[in-house]
């Protein structure tokens, strides 16, 4: 099968994020079947035009601000006269649309639907310009199957218009061998982890927020924060104005490796978003034995079995937050048993399972694609 995909970025981009990763990890494994794929993003400082990585051809063109047109335009000179067999759409920042100008098999993959929690993150007039063409993606993509990586993702979209027999679900997943290799041992005194993408609508200020109650209780215990973002320098500076500063660590970028040992080290991961697409992270410290305490929100609803391998709360309630980490730090048994459900909860969640998924779903939807 040849293939052509676009998405906004690469796994390169230094502002990757989960769906990046859900690509690259899906269709490099994909190649490995023996398929041929190619990805159009946007370009960014110093990367170059053209590029291959784990097989799959990358091309970067346009800017974060003109990638939609001059997708369009770039398709037309370029890559029109390819003849591809299927067109895969991944619909992880605005809507592409190219059900309007593409008239060939078509396949979507939708992260989640980011509604009001743009509102958050960018301008005004950019998160409504941006929520009116999700609201739009019915128009244009009801002839079009569209994959989700949650339920939650999927039961918005079907709201939003799309028929749900165009909809199936393409689970996120995890580098299952790099947990199963990472050996650490639990720190002796609590501590609280969150990682991943500094953003404002991830709330990480309500985990600090949660920290002077906390100490009353637990004068050790420490959250730990590794990742980076527009908003980190906001965070650091309400640490010190809450006077936690001393019992928060800033870490910065961490390899793989360096992530795996600090979730393998925590008591509870921990994670405050306003909305997920679905949680990779909370899989990530489950596979480490870690149990996750999360929003009750799209995402991380489906990625959290609450009671089970972690709790969900109140959006926003941190009197709920404080009570549910002190739960499981003076009950010991209880945590011991959200660890052991959390490892089995991860085992579920493997890249090859996803793309081989992939592969048989969309030979269902076009039966006439080898």
């Amino acid at each position: 099968m040849k293939i052509l995909a676009t998405n906004w970025r690469c796994i390169k981009n230094p502002e990757m994020g989960g769906a990046e990763v859900h690509f690259h990890e899906i269709f490099r494994l994909i190649v490995k079947m023996g398929h041929e794929v190619t990805l159009v993003v946007h370009s960014f400082p110093n990367a170059k035009k053209e590029e291959i990585i784990d097989g799959i051809k990358i091309y970067r063109i346009g800017s974060k601000y003109t990638f939609k047109w001059a997708f369009g335009i770039f398709y037309k000179m370029k890559l029109a006269k390819n003849n591809y067999d299927l067109i895969v759409d991944d619909i992880s920042k605005i809507p592409m649309d190219i059900p309007r100008y593409i008239k060939k098999p078509i396949v979507g993959i939708l992260h989640h639907i980011h509604g009001h929690t743009l509102y958050k993150e960018i301008p005004a007039y950019m998160a409504y310009y941006i929520e009116r063409c999700e609201k739009a993606i019915p128009k244009y993509y009801s002839k079009t199957p569209i994959f989700t990586v949650s339920p939650s993702t999927q039961d918005e979209l079907v709201q939003l218009g799309q028929p749900k027999e165009k909809t199936d679900l393409l689970y996120n997943a995890i580098n299952q061998r790099l947990f199963e290799n990472t050996k650490v041992e639990k720190s002796k005194t609590p501590l609280l982890v969150y990682v991943g993408r500094i953003k404002k609508y991830k709330q990480i200020e309500l985990v600090i927020n949660a920290l002077p109650e906390l100490k009353k209780k637990y004068p050790q215990i420490e959250l730990q924060i590794g990742g980076s973002g527009d908003y980190l320098n906001e965070l650091k500076k309400h640490a010190n104005k809450m006077g936690v500063s001393n019992c928060v660590k800033f870490l910065g970028f961490l390899t793989e490796t360096e992530k795996a040992e600090l979730l393998g080290r925590a008591w509870l991961f921990v994670t405050m978003a306003m909305k997920e697409g679905w949680g990779i992270t909370v899989i990530e410290a489950n596979a480490m034995s870690t149990p996750v305490i999360g929003s009750n929100v799209p995402g991380l609803r489906d990625s959290i079995n609450n009671g089970e391998t972690g709790y969900l709360v109140e959006v926003g309630n941190e009197n709920e937050l404080v009570n549910k980490i002190s739960e499981l730090i003076d009950d010991k048994t209880k945590l011991n048993e959200f660890s052991t459900n959390a490892k089995k909860w991860s085992l579920n969640f493997s890249w090859q399972n996803s793309a081989e998924h992939f592969i048989k779903k969309v030979k269902e939807w076009y039966p006439n694609i080898q």
